[in-house]
């Protein structure tokens, strides 16, 4: 009983404490609101009083009511000032931060992941990395350490927390690892027969390479300790729920994943920079699932020409890309308006044009991406439901988006599946077509009655992989044929002439983007003029984005098409494709 009467008074003492605070550091708005509660207080209780002769048995009970609607005022000014007054949490922030390093550390990733505020990729280690790959992983996992600089600072349900973190630099061990590998390469050949060591046109036989390259890693990180780094980074915590949650900063993730881009397959790069004289091993990237923001474009590799030829070689280029697909581009086009914009570096091709086909009026974006990672929406503040809306190029330039098309303004209506990151968050189907983005970044429809259920549609989304849904449509191509929709399909009033936006793709990591606006005397369009277009431009499958002034495709930040009204639109989401290519490695 004494105890909990000691944390009541503790408690009003503590309010008491922060109100006076904040009456402090009231504007002089607040101040007079204040003032204005504490009249209107007086006169309630003069009121009362005038009517003691009359209701003397009230009295006490009007009084009171006053009281409590004056107080009731009053706490409305202090929250709007400060925010909610909250409680002194009894939980101490440095147990969660503890708790969620000495979980990471031990290998239980799951319970780290519950001291979270979100759900986050804290290691990426690709699921075909080989048995010498793992030693560099291995080695990092038993580099970790860390250390509390000194307690926590709490300021009501907010806490900062500094902590000491040592890892492994994953990033120094190539340097080391290639010297070894040249001088014990010399001693492996001369103990050796010939044809254990070349093949038929003198080529080192990759089991020879492997074998030295293996015996370069064990050797180097039998004593990692000269490769060791150490960060000093402050953590943020917020009290939710009876407990705290901790925010963990990009600084922090680069440090779990050795110092390297959390998305960069580090063993087999590391192998292809050891290996470099010797043979080809391309190197590999990807974004971590869950990045917010992709690795930024080398601004250098934006440009824009009006000789098909340039194109052509840059297509050349970049064999590991394109494969054998046949460009959605080619050099008979009659380009209008401005030249052929591209970039392109190893994880990313994008070729954008204008031209008159079917006598409308299109811009297009064809991309090719070496990595499904690097197709992703992007929501406005990162948020479902965020009641910020923002322009598309304020959204591409946010997250790093080599180019960007518009998605389903899915704010702008309640009726859809939204699926993001994984998860379904709306389940209001109508009778709507759906296109799903699965793992290997690959186009997916559903029709209207196929999902009947929000427990049907999450099924769908973990059987099939699916990382986000876009709910707009109706499906223009599919198996390269027109699929013809419903003149009466829910959305974009198809029969009628506006701008029109759609998303295709043939092959593996291969689009287009295209955009029908006004323009060289055309007007808009049907979906049945989408329908037609997409095919003709040979997508294998193609589906209908939000049109009108929504209607957008963003390259190197700026609009690539001609929108209407003049001016972009506040939008809710927008579909991005991102390199994956580090900064510094994208020279």
């Amino acid at each position: 009983m004494f105890s909990m009467l000691t944390d009541f008074f503790q408690t009003i003492e503590h309010c008491l404490r922060e109100t006076g605070n904040t009456i402090k550091q009231m504007d002089y708005l607040h101040i007079l609101l204040v003032a204005g509660v504490v009249v209107l207080f007086i006169l309630l209780v003069f009121r009362s009083f005038r009517e003691l002769s009359e209701r003397r048995a009230e009295l006490l009970w009007s009084a009171l009511s006053a009281f409590f609607v004056c107080l009731l005022l009053f706490c409305c000014i202090v929250a709007n000032q400060a925010g909610i007054l909250v409680f002194e949490p009894s939980a101490k922030p440095e147990d969660t931060v503890s708790h969620f390093f000495d979980s990471f550390i031990a290998g239980d990733t799951k319970a780290a992941v519950r001291d979270l505020g979100e759900n986050q990729q804290l290691l990426y280690i690709p699921s075909d990395t080989d048995d010498t790959g793992m030693l560099y992983y291995d080695a990092l996992k038993n580099s970790y350490s860390y250390q509390l600089l000194g307690p926590a600072e709490i300021d009501k349900g907010h806490a900062t927390q500094k902590v000491s973190f040592s890892y492994l630099k994953l990033s120094e061990l190539p340097g080391p690892i290639y010297l070894y590998v040249m001088d014990d390469l010399e001693d492996y050949v001369s103990t050796h027969k010939k044809n254990e060591i070349y093949d038929s046109e003198e080529n080192y036989l990759p089991e020879t390479l492997d074998k030295v390259y293996r015996n370069g890693v064990e050797h180097i990180l039998q004593d990692p300790a000269p490769y060791l780094g150490t960060i000093e980074t402050e953590l943020s915590l917020d009290f939710s729920g009876k407990r705290w949650y901790l925010h963990v900063n990009d600084d922090l993730i680069r440090a779990f994943c050795g110092g390297v881009s959390p998305g960069a397959n580090f063993a087999n790069n590391a192998k292809s920079e050891v290996l470099q004289d010797l043979t080809f091993i391309p190197k590999q990237y990807k974004i971590a699932e869950g990045a917010l923001v992709g690795p930024e474009p080398n601004r250098d590799k934006f440009g824009c020409t009006h000789d098909p030829a340039e194109i052509r070689a840059l297509v050349e280029a970049y064999p590991r890309l394109t494969g054998n697909n046949e460009t959605f581009w080619n050099e008979d086009i009659d380009i209008k308006s401005d030249g052929i914009s591209y970039y392109a570096d190893d994880t990313i091709l994008v070729i954008g044009w204008k031209q008159l086909i079917y006598n409308r009026f299109c811009t297009f974006a064809e991309v090719y991406i070496a990595d499904p990672s690097q197709i992703r929406r992007k929501l406005s503040e990162d948020t479902f439901g965020s009641p910020i809306h923002k322009t598309a190029t304020n959204m591409a330039a946010e997250c790093n988006a080599v180019v960007a098309i518009n998605g389903d303004f899915y704010k702008y209506r309640t009726v859809g599946l939204t699926t993001y990151q994984r998860q379904v968050y709306r389940f209001n189907p109508g009778a709507l077509e759906f296109c799903h983005v699965d793992g290997n970044g690959d186009l997916l429809f559903t029709y209207a009655g196929e999902l009947p259920t929000k427990d049907a549609a999450e099924k769908y989304v973990a059987d099939n992989d699916i990382l986000f849904t876009i709910a707009f449509g109706p499906v223009l191509v599919e198996n390269y044929e027109i699929h013809n929709s419903s003149p009466n399909y829910a959305l974009g009033e198809v029969t009628q002439n506006y701008a029109r936006s759609s998303i295709g793709q043939t092959g593996r990591g291969h689009y287009l983007l295209m955009n029908m606006n006004f323009g060289f005397g055309t007007p808009n369009g049907t979906i049945a003029d989408s329908c037609r277009i997409m095919q003709a431009m040979g997508c294998e499958r193609a589906y209908a984005l939000d049109g009108g002034q929504t209607a957008e495709i963003v390259l190197n930040n700026k609009m690539f098409n001609k929108v209407d009204y003049g001016g972009e639109r506040y939008v809710s989401d927008i579909i991005v494709f991102d390199t994956a290519m580090p900064r510094n490695e994208n020279d």
